[in-house]
């Protein structure tokens, strides 16, 4: 077991944690999600209906406890959250889960209950909420401890990531079940998590979706089939005249603007910079070619539209899907308002995290990148075979629209990166750091670029 050990004096010297745009605050999203969760396995493992660990999960704490570092990393990252909850006067030594006078989280999440939570969440499919860990129940598990100094080292190791990986696969394959499907039941619609709610409609899960109310699992045949659920006909029609314009390829809410683009920046540190030579995985000829150039990147709601369309007309000249990380944080991003509103966190990710990489040719605009990024659990970036063109290999025609891939269950965000002098963008994306706060996404289709002295 892993139990804190430290006073409060020694937890005051720890360093800064790490949190991500999708905690608000500690304290609200543990006890708003966290404590929920923890309070039902914590009583399923009383009453003897929690299930035995997967194979996959079996695998996965072996291979921990096979490798010291690893088993190391984890059992500090664990005493370093549950060290920073007795700062945050929310502790309770003896209490695997419980709730304090004023509501607030008392737990500790301790070493072999962690495999026990992690196996829960993979045989199981993410419920609706209405706390920013919608659709994301496993970063809920791990806000606190992947932000740790421990946690920030654990989760930047390509092979600590190559080996959890493994276990988001094997969620991935649940969810491709038809075993996934208990949160669209039909004949219960208010059941806890149901994504058939009432509040899930007003949330806008529905708005414009494809959709059968009378049919079983509103007609999808397991939940990630829910999850890119498709637009109906004629929702998001493409605007303006393709040989003038670029629209965006994702349904997005504005989050940051940047230009000039610089090829390498040190895109660590608190101001965030863009660094195009780390977002195209280090390749140095298209750093290159947008050096100087602007960048937009938007956010995707995991209660929204997740797969991506071709955003003009012209032809793919390369597309890849770039490995990297699926819980980092960026390395000393302390603490504070900005820090939980996500200006600490999702432009780093565009650098760090697994993602779709796009590179586009338009007569008119030059070259247009568009990059899909991973966040959290959203593990997998599926580019459609069709558009999927290695290095070398020969152009592939696209037209406004095309279905190019999809997100595979989670929150996501992506941006588009334009040429120097090539590209006017928008107000509304030159503006996006004033728009964070906007109800409703940006429409997919939405003109985004248009050509200078129009």
């Amino acid at each position: 077991m892993t139990d804190f050990h430290g006073t409060i004096a020694e937890v005051e010297q720890l360093d800064p944690i790490q949190m991500g745009f999708w905690m608000p605050s500690r304290a609200w999203a543990t006890k708003r999600y966290l404590v929920p969760l923890r309070r039902e396995l914590a009583e399923r493992l009383r009453v003897g209906t929690l299930p035995a660990l997967t194979p996959v999960m079996t695998d996965f704490k072996q291979w921990i406890e096979d490798n010291s570092i690893y088993r190391m990393w984890v059992h500090k990252m664990l005493n370093e959250a549950n060290a920073f909850m007795v700062l945050l006067r929310i502790f309770d030594p003896e209490a695997i889960c419980d709730i304090s006078k004023d509501g607030d989280f008392t737990g500790v999440l301790r070493y072999n209950e962690l495999f026990l939570h992690l196996n829960v969440i993979i045989t199981t499919s993410p419920g609706f909420n209405e706390t920013a860990m919608v659709g994301t129940p496993m970063n809920g598990l791990l806000a606190v401890s992947m932000g740790t100094p421990s946690g920030v080292a654990l989760f930047h190791d390509a092979t600590f990531n190559a080996q959890f990986k493994t276990v988001l696969n094997a969620w991935n394959a649940f969810l491709k079940s038809g075993q996934s499907l208990d949160k669209l039941d039909i004949t219960a619609p208010e059941k806890p998590g149901s994504w058939i709610s009432k509040a899930a409609h007003e949330a806008g899960v529905w708005t414009d979706m494809v959709q059968h109310p009378h049919e079983p699992a509103y007609g999808y045949d397991s939940w990630n089939s829910f999850f890119i659920r498709p637009f109906v006909p004629g929702a998001r029609p493409f605007h303006g005249e393709a040989d003038r314009v670029v629209n965006i390829g994702c349904e997005t809410t504005p989050w940051q603007y940047q230009t000039p683009v610089r090829k390498t920046d040190a895109f660590w540190i608190k101001a965030m910079p863009y660094s195009l030579l780390d977002l195209f995985g280090g390749d140095e000829a298209l750093a290159d070619t947008f050096a100087g150039g602007q960048i937009y990147q938007g956010f995707l709601s995991a209660t929204h539209y997740h797969r991506w369309r071709a955003p003009l007309r012209g032809k793919i000249l390369r597309s890849w899907v770039e490995p990297g990380t699926y819980f980092a944080q960026r390395p000393g991003q302390g603490e504070g308002q900005g820090t939980w509103e996500g200006t600490e966190s999702q432009p780093y990710l565009g650098h760090v995290a697994a993602r779709a990489i796009f590179v586009m040719e338009h007569d008119a605009f030059g070259m247009v990148a568009m990059i899909c990024i991973g966040m959290v659990e959203v593990s997998t970036c599926y580019i459609t075979p069709a558009y999927a063109v290695p290095e070398g290999a020969p152009a592939v025609a696209i037209e406004r629209g095309d279905p190019i891939g999809h997100f595979e269950f989670g929150g996501s965000t992506h941006a588009m990166i334009f040429q120097k002098d090539r590209a006017v963008l928008e107000d509304w994306a030159v503006n996006a750091v004033a728009l964070r706060d906007r109800k409703t996404p940006i429409k997919l289709g939405t003109v985004i670029a248009t050509l200078p002295g129009r």
